[in-house]
């Protein structure tokens, strides 16, 4: 029965010898055909391994099995061989092909890695970022679409300027009709924190009029690369209140060396220095103009003020001028002059100074000499001269006695008189009861060329600068 199966029985030395040869054999030609019975499977059912690698396989597999097969042939004990020797028995086969199956296994996956990190290679230098449009958040048609920039335009002028600010963002085309000067004509940045280079993006948008009130501007003015910088740029302001702003002389200069067209300007409580003097006489427009409290005026700055030739209200009180400084300005004040305040010149406006003034300007309608301590009676003659003049203010004018203001009643046009400070209640109930036309200390202060009076926080000059 065994030895049907293939497997005899050993019963001498020489037998085993010969046994074991003859299945020695016997197995190395049983690997041959199976193995190239499995070459030709793997060619004919798998396209992935090349020909190449197949060869290479059998070939390693064929050098496996002859060293195999020239183990010592008396090395008995050897499970390796004694496994070989159950070929018939079917139990070699099956470990073959689990061998083969195994190998085919791993091959397959090797390959399949290699073809990943090639197709994964090919993707990354391949590879290019876009960018995803963005669906519209809104479904359904824009309206504002089917409107003109026209009809866009007379919509967002209603919108105050923080919400026009916001509407820029929106797309394109509403930032280009939201930059639309129409819409930028007047600004109130009032008490407000300007970073550097903020007036460069303002300017450009076509504003005139600006308010800057208490504002704080930090240098420089405008930042390099703006489109103010430019050699050929004229900023479109013809109206600009700088009153109690904090800039310095430098940044204020450069502020209105780009500015041509300006006519009225208030630099109330500013520091100037001779630049700033140079470019405000440029604006030969110029109406108004408001100096109240300036500092650094000397010689020079006067002189370039006094080119404006259609000045026609000038506020220079308080503002230290020394006795050279006041009579260059008594002597060289344009003729239209029509409101003046040189308020706060104690000891340097002098009645020969009001002598002149009568004679170069002989239009005045309103004059404030107010806290001019040097002035005598000398002075009430002089401002007989004065024909026109409806507004008087000569508070605190102590060197001039009360009885020398009732000679004032007899001018023609005055319609107030202001004198503060100088007459009990008593006193002046006997004035005005001499004057009958002019009223007594109506106002208490002056309003001359000074953009915003009393409550009107939202206008500079009566000109709307809030939405």
């Amino acid at each position: 029965m065994l030895e049907d199966m293939g497997v005899g029985m050993l019963e001498d030395g020489v037998g085993n010898y010969e046994s074991t040869k003859r299945l020695q054999s016997e197995e190395c030609t049983i690997l041959s055909e199976n193995l190239d019975s499995h070459n030709r499977s793997i060619m004919d059912e798998s396209d992935v391994f090349g020909y190449q690698e197949e060869v290479y396989t059998s070939s390693g597999l064929e050098i496996a099995n002859t060293d195999r097969i020239q183990q010592d042939s008396y090395d008995m004990d050897d499970t390796a061989v004694i496994g070989i020797g159950e070929n018939e028995s079917g139990y070699s086969s099956k470990m073959e092909a689990d061998y083969f199956g195994d190998l085919k296994e791993s091959l397959t996956k090797e390959k399949m890695k290699n073809s990943v990190e090639k197709n994964e290679q090919t993707s990354l230098d391949q590879f290019c970022l876009f960018r995803r449009r963005k669906k519209s958040s809104v479904d359904g048609e824009d309206k504002f679409n089917k409107l003109s920039d026209e009809i866009m335009l007379m919509i967002l002028k209603w919108l105050p300027k923080k919400c026009l600010v916001r509407s820029m963002l929106v797309c394109k085309r509403w930032c280009q009709i939201a930059r639309d000067e129409a819409l930028w004509t007047r600004l109130d940045l009032g008490s407000k924190v300007l970073n550097e280079g903020t007036l460069g993006y303002i300017l450009p948008r076509g504003v005139q009029i600006l308010r800057l009130a208490q504002a704080e501007i930090a240098d420089p003015v405008f930042c390099e690369g703006s489109e103010v910088l430019s050699e050929s740029y004229i900023s479109k302001l013809q109206y600009l209140d700088l009153s109690m702003a904090v800039i310095s002389p430098v940044g204020l200069a450069t502020l209105l060396s780009k500015c041509k067209y300006l006519k009225k300007l208030s630099l109330e409580k500013c520091i100037l220095n001779r630049d700033c003097c140079r470019a405000i006489s440029q604006n030969t427009e110029l109406e108004v103009l408001n100096l109240t409290m300036c500092e650094n005026i000397d010689i020079g700055c006067i002189t370039d003020l006094m080119k404006l030739e259609c000045l026609t209200v000038l506020n220079m009180s308080w503002c230290s001028l020394d006795n050279e400084c006041m009579t260059l300005l008594c002597k060289t004040l344009p003729t239209s002059i029509t409101r003046l305040n040189v308020a706060g010149c104690r000891k340097t406006m002098s009645d020969e100074n009001v002598k002149d003034l009568s004679k170069r300007c002989p239009d005045i309608i309103e004059l404030d000499l107010s806290d001019c301590a040097m002035l005598t009676i000398q002075t009430i003659h002089n401002l007989l001269n004065f024909t026109k003049l409806e507004h008087l203010s000569l508070s605190r004018c102590y060197s001039i006695p009360l009885s020398a203001y009732m000679r004032l009643a007899h001018m023609p046009c005055l319609l107030y008189l202001d004198v503060f400070g100088l007459m009990s209640e008593s006193v002046l109930k006997s004035l005005q009861a001499t004057c009958r036309e002019p009223e007594i200390n109506k106002y208490l202060y002056s309003s001359v060329a000074r953009p915003t009076v009393g409550i009107r926080r939202t206008s500079i000059w009566g000109l709307r600068v809030r939405d």
